[in-house]
């Protein structure tokens, strides 16, 4: 992976990373270790910031949409055919209103939901073998874990504190840091110096400190590439088993939490079985939930018992990015963002219009 040396320059796109996070992250002890309890607070951890990336990026994508005349024009239009298929709908239950739910409907609704939402999962998680779907989703949490990696080497402070500082075990680590920290007193002193005005003297300094910067920044990041490529592959190799060897038998325990937990059965919707677009948020939110707090123990403990058996191979850094909570914040928006996607192309989901166009957008 250290053959691609653009991929740590500062023309990469950093991931929205939450600078809030409780000082107290759960982490594992100094054996590689951590309690049920502890996990389960990492998983709401890791909702919380799914829930605040995806607020940052329904903003972004509303603010662009805003400013931009040619997509206020088409979104005024679809609006426009909204309204006039809703006030259709308005005329039709006035000329046949629905009855209120009973009880006993209610339990039927909520029955339907529950099996509805079991099955269309079970056609995702199998227990014979990785979805194609899933196994492409895969390579893009490898790619983001390896962000999350790169972006923790770089810190001074070890994750998920900000008092603790890392050892230095690489020169050319200490070196990073050490340009980094005199880089303000760098610059000034370059500024104080008289130049040749046709010479492009400063502006070749500046370049040059940047350049030996980044070579050492690369030469640092090479080193860890070890390291990085034996967690990516137990990430992957236990992801691989949550998804077909521990979810598959829970999906219908999931999916009794989630339409309980969300109220389904008590929305009204044009049909038992769907889920409307007005229903989603809530939808979205227990499903991110039960799914985290059945995802987070399971891999966490997996991937802690792999690196305790080769504890010798991996720095106290390392063992703490296990429990970072941005990990499974981003499996979370991968793996969940493809079900909805799934849910809603095969007619039990219907998704907002911003959210759809978000996705469309790539943002």
């Amino acid at each position: 992976m250290a053959e691609e040396d653009n991929r740590y320059g500062p023309e990469s796109t950093p991931l929205p990373v939450s600078t809030e996070l409780p000082v107290s992250n759960p982490m594992p002890n100094s054996a590689g270790y951590m309690t049920t309890a502890a996990k389960l607070s990492l998983a709401e951890i890791a909702l919380t910031l799914r829930d605040e990336q995806l607020e940052a990026q329904v903003l972004h994508y509303r603010a662009d949409l805003e400013t931009n005349p040619e997509l206020d024009a088409i979104t005024a239009q679809v609006v426009q055919e909204l309204q006039g298929l809703q006030a259709a709908v308005r005329i039709a239950q006035s000329v046949t209103p629905q009855r209120p739910l009973t009880a006993q409907d209610r339990g039927q609704v909520e029955q339907d939901l529950i099996k509805s939402l079991g099955d269309m999962l079970g056609r995702i998680f199998r227990p014979d073998r990785l979805a194609t779907l899933i196994e492409r989703k895969l390579g893009e949490v490898a790619k983001r874990f390896a962000r999350v990696f790169f972006e923790s080497e770089l810190a001074e402070k070890l994750r998920g504190s900000h008092d603790e500082s890392k050892t230095m075990r690489f020169y050319e680590q200490a070196l990073y840091h050490a340009f980094k920290h005199a880089e303000a007193h760098i610059f000034a002193s370059l500024d104080a110096l008289n130049y040749d005005p046709d010479g492009n003297v400063r502006a070749r300094a500046s370049s040059k400190y940047h350049e030996l910067l980044k070579q050492l920044r690369n030469d640092f990041l090479a080193r860890t590439t070890p390291e990085l490529n034996t967690l990516i592959s137990y990430l992957n190799e236990v992801l691989s088993a949550f998804f077909t060897t521990e979810l598959p038998p829970n999906l219908f325990f999931l999916s009794l939490d989630v339409v309980k937990a969300a109220g389904l059965a008590d929305r009204k919707t044009s049909a038992g079985y769907k889920i409307s677009a007005e229903t989603f948020p809530d939808f979205r939110q227990a499903f991110e939930r039960h799914f985290l707090r059945r995802l987070v123990p399971y891999v966490e403990e997996e991937m802690l018992s792999r690196v305790r058996l080769q504890s010798h191979q991996f720095r106290t850094e390392t063992i703490r990015l296990i429990a970072d909570p941005q990990i499974f914040s981003e499996v979370c928006e991968v793996v969940c963002e493809a079900v909805y996607d799934m849910l809603y192309n095969d007619g039990f989901l219907d998704l907002p219009s911003d959210w759809r166009a978000r996705l469309s957008a790539g943002t």
